[in-house]
């Protein structure tokens, strides 16, 4: 029986809507809809919760093997936003851990990112060992979800975390996606954490929901950290911190000269001085990646990055000013021979070409000779304002806006090429 349907019958047939705690048994699942307890039961988001269950206000929780318990209250998590741009980690490897390089799935990030030192570098620790993966069994436990309870667990249900280490004095117990959900069960932190608590008592237990994307060819890794303030309460989760890592091989620094070299098959026209809010870079470079993919209109990109069409849209004028994608008349975006170009080339070829054909962008190019020339001093928004001003046809508080996204561009060099540094919100050249 199809999952919404399933639902929708066991709903009506054995639940009574009236309770705020129901508990359904592996036989009134499957006897009631002829499907998998398992596959009836896997929720990891709140947009993989049936509508028979949003309608009431339910999500599940398992409470004994066999069984389940519908809750009325907010089960999940929305993920906080991170903290932009990235943080940049380089590897300290003496060899490429090329196995790490094949596939795509949540332990083989898990384990590059433990073995180049990124889970010591977000943990603050040195001396982690891995040693905790796969599933355990809890001991029994109470708690409650909001004024709903106590919910009793009895011991031996199944608990799983999908990576875990042990420094000298806390434990880090890791949930890991690939990609970002807009959120996730708590259950999923909180009976790991609840099992390792009583297990472990001496050490702090430290929950991390750990995602995996990838971002104009390289790896974008998303750490979120977080506490549970009362060990009795399931909504008692609370972000502690979360950082972005980029990671990239150690590299040798591009001069601002070597980039004015690089090899493009046009120029940017000098016209373009009306520079798109777009003040994520990542983005810009991501555009003609996602067009190839078939992400490919205004709405498309807004549903991809889940923000507004006209935000979507200001990514795409970055993107088609640089001379990567183009706007068709019927909407669509489209790459250009310079786009196709782009998308072909490895991950470091592809940084460099971009980095070219920013440093010829005009307000860019024009920032950097400004850079050249002041010094040690470097320039500020306020010195970008003034000749996107004088250049473009935008007025009024709009040059100091887009003076903010050049500077995000700025930063953006910094980070891929080492070209730039910023000292006080002042660029000057490397």
């Amino acid at each position: 029986m199809p999952f919404e349907a399933a639902w929708e019958k066991l709903v009506q047939e054995r639940v009574d809507i009236s309770s705020d705690l129901v508990v359904l048994t592996k036989k009134d699942i499957e006897s009631s809809t002829g499907n998998e307890l398992r596959l009836m039961a896997k929720m990891d988001s709140s947009e993989d919760v049936p509508v028979a269950l949003r309608r009431h206000g339910y999500f599940i929780l398992p409470v004994k093997n066999g069984e389940y318990a519908l809750v009325r209250g907010n089960g999940f998590h929305k993920l906080e936003h991170l903290p932009e741009p990235p943080t940049v980690f380089r590897p300290k490897l003496d060899f490429e851990l090329v196995t790490l390089n094949v596939g795509d799935s949540e332990m083989q990030h898990l384990d590059y990112c433990y073995n180049i030192g990124l889970f010591e570098k977000f943990a603050g620790v040195t001396g982690l060992r891995q040693t905790i993966r796969g599933r355990k069994r809890l001991p029994a436990i109470d708690f409650s979800v909001g004024k709903v309870g106590p919910i009793h667990v009895r011991a031996g249900v199944q608990v799983e975390v999908d990576s875990g280490c042990e420094g000298r004095d806390a434990i880090m117990l890791i949930e890991a996606k690939i990609g970002q959900p807009p959120d996730f069960i708590v259950r999923q932190l909180f009976y790991p954490y609840r099992k390792w608590r009583i297990e472990i008592p001496a050490k702090q237990i430290r929950p991390w929901f750990f995602c995996s994307e990838e971002v104009s060819g390289r790896r974008l890794y998303k750490f979120w950290e977080y506490e549970f303030s009362d060990d009795t309460q399931y909504q008692s989760l609370r972000l502690t911190r979360g950082e972005n890592f980029l990671v990239e091989p150690v590299r040798q620094r591009l001069t601002v000269e070597e980039l004015l070299r690089a090899r493009v098959r046009r120029r940017v026209e000098a016209r373009l001085w009306d520079v798109p809010q777009a003040d994520s870079f990542w983005r810009v470079a991501e555009i003609p990646l996602l067009v190839e993919q078939g992400v490919n209109t205004s709405s498309k990109v807004a549903e991809h990055y889940r923000f507004d069409p006209r935000q979507s849209s200001y990514y795409r004028q970055a993107a088609e000013s640089l001379g990567l994608v183009r706007l068709e008349k019927d909407h669509r975006y489209t790459l250009t021979d310079l786009g196709r170009e782009y998308v072909s080339r490895p991950a470091d070829e592809r940084r460099q070409l971009l980095a070219g054909l920013l440093t010829q962008f005009p307000p860019v190019r024009t920032a950097l000779e400004l850079s050249a020339k002041a010094g040690e001093r470097g320039i500020g928004k306020a010195d970008i304002a003034r000749f996107i001003e004088r250049h473009s046809t935008i007025a009024n508080s709009t040059p100091s806006r887009r003076a903010a996204t050049v500077l995000a561009w700025l930063r953006w060099l910094q980070i891929a090429t080492g070209a730039v540094r910023e000292r006080q919100e002042r660029f000057s050249l490397s």
